[in-house]
């Protein structure tokens, strides 16, 4: 028969030794766990933080980069109309006035290299005549204007200017004689017809007409796909919920509380 090993009794301090190892080992462990633990935690912050800055600065490369090139790079078309002028009104008007009723656009045109007023320089918005109050087809001419006028259905508007014997160019209507009493949901109808015939823009292309045109610019209002020279800018919305709603944003007015936004 093979010969049994003999196991020799461990001593207390043996034992005590052995013991005092394992918890150096455990505590080894443990310790280099929680160091794995902590190391993970800090480069998934780092690497949050950094993609969040980065995210960030590509949002700012892409809106810096939009916002340049709706300034250098503007949208435009080839001209659809062509004003019938004589020499006599060459020499006394600086500018002639396309109104596309179909797709509310008005656009000012300049004298460009050739003599003629091809060259354009302003684009807005409107709202021209709904369905049933149309704003007539033709050649006008400017006359009249009025920093307030009442108008037909009762509301008032801002910066009007008569280039027919009923219809204007005016700010979108208001309910009383006041700026901060302004057909807020009307002014979001501007890019589509809505008037009662006449011209309506916001308040600052309005005022732009008012200053800048003088008596007897022609005004041709016509009907085309093609929005005019300058394409057709973008409407801007008023929030309705807004404790603001009552004021036209572009409005100049100093007391205008968007201003303060």
């Amino acid at each position: 028969m093979a010969q049994q090993p003999v196991r020799r009794p461990i001593s207390k301090k043996q034992r005590a030794e052995m013991m005092r190892r394992r918890r150096i080992t455990t505590v080894c462990v443990i310790v280099c766990l929680i160091l794995v633990i902590i190391i993970c935690i800090i480069n998934g912050v780092v690497n949050h933080k950094e993609a969040k800055k980065k995210a960030a600065e590509e949002a700012k490369q892409q809106s810096t980069k939009t916002v340049t090139e709706q300034v250098t790079e503007p949208e435009t078309y080839e001209m659809d109309i062509i004003f019938d002028v004589d020499d006599a009104y060459k020499s006394k008007h600086k500018y002639c006035v396309g109104v596309n009723r179909k797709m509310n656009v008005v656009t000012v045109y300049q004298k460009g290299d050739d003599g003629e007023y091809t060259e354009a320089v302003k684009a807005f918005v409107c709202s021209c005549g709904k369905e049933g109050n149309e704003t007539p087809v033709g050649t006008y001419k400017t006359r009249d204007k009025y920093d307030w006028l009442k108008m037909v259905d009762g509301t008032y508007g801002q910066y009007t200017l008569r280039f027919n014997d009923k219809i204007w160019f005016h700010s979108v209507p208001y309910n009383t004689k006041s700026k901060g009493d302004l057909e807020y949901d009307e002014y979001n109808k501007l890019g589509e017809g809505a008037s009662l015939g006449c011209v309506r823009l916001s308040v600052a292309d309005a005022k732009w007409l008012y200053d800048n045109l003088d008596w007897n610019t022609m005004v041709f209002i016509y009907d085309s796909d093609v929005p005019g020279a300058l394409g057709k800018p973008k409407a801007t919305k008023i929030d309705t919920n807004s404790k603001n709603k009552g004021w036209d944003p572009t409005d100049p007015d100093p007391s205008n509380p968007w201003k303060s936004k």
